[in-house]
């Protein structure tokens, strides 16, 4: 007997809805940190497929930051939300759930990096920042933040998901 019985198409939409929602999320994400330092990729991240303008180099690490964690919450949303006996939570709903968590991480990213931007300080230990000027303490503050509050959303959500059966 399946764990869920679904059909595929509704299957599809959970996890590739919830990888789009991220892919989108990270698109967005890095695109305005790399305004703000553009050496938080084009230094400290390893180059990608042989891209050298800076915008296209964030845009191709938001597409492979998002695979892992997209498909992995995918999955994870499918099976809390819809596996089982109980009531299944609508694709639309969780979707909108999932897209409500994510606004909540980046505003705790760009709560950090606005406290770093204007204090001029790391919000986390000094040996986590490649370099201690201005801009990479406020884009490595947003990432940090963003990677710690992503994790508590996103187990958040899935508390949320499991309750609203």
């Amino acid at each position: 007997m399946p764990l869920i019985r679904e059909r595929r198409s509704v299957s599809y939409a959970v996890i590739l809805g919830i990888w789009a929602t991220t892919f989108l999320y990270c698109l967005l994400h890095d695109q305005y940190l790399v305004r703000i330092a553009p050496e938080h990729f084009t230094v400290y991240h390893e180059p990608l497929w042989g891209i050298a303008d800076p915008a296209l180099l964030a845009a191709a690490w938001a597409f492979r930051a998002s695979i892992g964690p997209g498909l992995i919450m995918g999955m994870a949303a499918l099976f809390v939300g819809r596996a089982g006996r109980g009531r299944k939570v609508p694709v639309g709903t969780m979707l909108r759930g999932y897209a409500v968590g994510l606004g909540i991480t980046e505003i705790a990213g760009l709560a950090a990096g606005a406290w770093s931007w204007f204090t001029g300080r790391t919000l986390y230990p000094e040996i986590v920042y490649p370099e201690l000027t201005r801009a990479l303490i406020t884009t490595q503050s947003i990432q940090l933040t963003c990677y710690l509050a992503g994790v508590l959303v996103g187990i958040g959500y899935l508390v949320w998901l499991n309750r609203s059966r």
